[in-house]
């Protein structure tokens, strides 16, 4: 790729990244029923992937491929529940970014507060990390839609703030 082109790309992935960092925070709920509609595309295409894969796997018999085939149907399931309700999906996904994120918090601060004694320099600095990430994931866990919905916005943020820095690089590339 010359370094005509890749200026070029910087400059249009500046633009694309600000302009939905822009809809994130203007338009919240909304980018969220989007991101909960593809999550509802994916699980219906991989359902019927996993049906039609049941069917036509020789190797399947039996349990397995009622197993299999039920799992398919699940996952139907699943992505048609996405699409009665948007608003309550895209909820939902601030929750599960929210709980997630606090559960992975959570465990970071645990793992950092079980290596702190083995190190030699910075136990101050990733104990204060440790006792953050702790008491972070277990705020998320409390309440994980509100900060889902902060994670969401800070989204928002970061792909603004990235894309001003990418068309900072084509103006100067």
């Amino acid at each position: 790729m010359s370094s005509h082109s890749l200026r070029y790309f910087m400059g249009i992935d500046g633009l694309i990244a600000i302009a939905f960092g822009l809809l994130v925070i203007i338009l919240p709920t909304d980018t969220a029923a989007v991101a909960a509609a593809i999550v509802g595309i994916m699980m219906v295409g991989s359902g019927l992937f996993k049906i039609v894969h049941a069917i036509k796997n020789t190797a399947l018999t039996g349990w397995n491929k009622t197993g299999a085939s039920l799992l398919g149907f699940i996952y139907i399931l699943a992505g048609l529940i996405i699409f009665i309700n948007m608003r309550v999906a895209s909820v939902s996904l601030f929750a599960v970014v929210g709980l997630m994120v606090g559960i992975a918090w959570l465990f970071e601060g645990v793992i950092q507060l079980s290596i702190v004694s083995r190190l030699e320099d910075h136990q101050a600095w990733l104990t204060f990390s440790a006792v953050l990430h702790i008491v972070a994931g277990i705020l998320l866990m409390v309440s994980p839609i509100f900060g889902g919905a902060i994670i969401w916005m800070w989204l928002g943020i970061t792909l603004i703030i990235l894309g001003v820095y990418r068309l900072l690089m084509f103006f100067r590339f």
